[in-house]
């Protein structure tokens, strides 16, 4: 997989390009291998060439977001502030990966700021998605409409 095939990097210099190639690395995982567990410092962006990888978080109950398209992005967590995992990585299945390190990343986004603000808009995108498909399965698992209510502080 060539990095200016995976959207987040879309509308990157191919100069940039180049480097970001440079530094991802391919690796490949056993089915059930844990990446990385929540709340772990989010070291890797990982993107999916080929395989299942489950999102998981546990907080009483468990909710599962499988990933499985060529090019899925996962670990953005270390793309910001918080750096945290905000969910465990489990293998579904064998997997195969590019692996990005944070401190590499952030090497180049410091020489091409406009590719960090490139990929940081590209980034909120994955991150939509992921909330729309949030919404949808707790939806999903409700079975029916109801309102819920926020306070106004306003």
């Amino acid at each position: 997989m060539l990095v200016k095939e995976i959207e987040l990097f879309g509308g990157v210099a191919p100069g940039v390009l180049n480097e970001i190639a440079d530094i991802c690395s391919e690796e490949k995982y056993p089915k059930d291998t844990v990446l990385f567990e929540k709340g772990e410092d989010a070291e890797c962006l990982y993107i999916l060439k080929q395989g299942v990888l489950n999102l998981q978080i546990k907080n009483g109950g468990r909710l599962n977001f499988s990933l499985s398209e060529r090019g899925d992005i996962f670990g953005w967590s270390s793309l910001v502030e918080s750096g945290k995992y905000t969910a465990s990585g489990i293998c579904a299945t064998d997997i195969e990966v590019l692996k990005v390190e944070r401190d590499k990343l952030e090497k180049i986004f410091k020489n091409h700021p406009e590719v960090g603000y490139i990929i940081l808009k590209r980034l909120t995108g994955v991150i939509s998605k992921r909330l729309l498909n949030a919404y949808q399965q707790l939806l999903s698992a409700r079975g029916k409409d109801s309102t819920t209510t926020t306070p106004s502080y306003g």
